[in-house]
């Protein structure tokens, strides 16, 4: 599932069972940003796929921006989470940060990539349908804008943070 981002502007409609890879397809497609906007931290970020494609992201370059945003991260501290042990030996290139309560939505799915590269599924777990497109204009540079703003008002959690004795 290879595609080129910024330059192919093709909508891949994919089944739930693909949500993961489809993730990844655009993981790989990164070069610079990678913004992920999660309603929570689960199988969907948790599968190797994902992330292996973050983790060679993020040493690709000390330059590269990753940026997950979750609204509830309570079953990843409960059960353990790759993403979270990643975020912890990377902190410089991997940044997790929840969501204000005025902030959460819980249809929000999505990530964007290069600024235009859009991975979407409004509604995660049980999202409506399962879109992918390496150059989505005007709506990734929207969300990217939304990303942001939300992004600023959002604080580290504590309960993330890994304890040395």
């Amino acid at each position: 599932m290879a595609f080129e981002i910024g330059k192919d502007d093709t909508l891949l409609s994919l089944p739930h069972g693909e949500a993961s890879q489809g993730l990844a397809s655009l993981i790989e497609g990164c070069r610079r940003t990678l913004w992920l906007r999660l309603p929570l931290l689960d199988g969907l970020t948790a599968d190797s796929a994902v992330c292996d494609a973050i983790k060679t992201l993020a040493i690709s370059s000390e330059r590269v921006d990753i940026r997950i945003l979750f609204d509830s991260q309570e079953a990843a501290i409960r059960d353990g989470h790759r993403l979270i042990h990643l975020a912890r030996r990377l902190p410089s290139r991997l940044q997790l940060r929840q969501t204000q309560q005025d902030d959460r939505d819980e249809l929000a799915c999505h990530a964007i990539g290069d600024g235009t590269g859009l991975f979407e599924a409004k509604g995660w777990p049980r999202p409506a349908r399962i879109h992918l497109c390496g150059h989505r204009l005007p709506q990734a540079p929207r969300l990217a804008r939304d990303f942001q703003t939300i992004w600023e008002r959002a604080g580290g959690n504590p309960e993330l943070r890994e304890l040395k004795l």
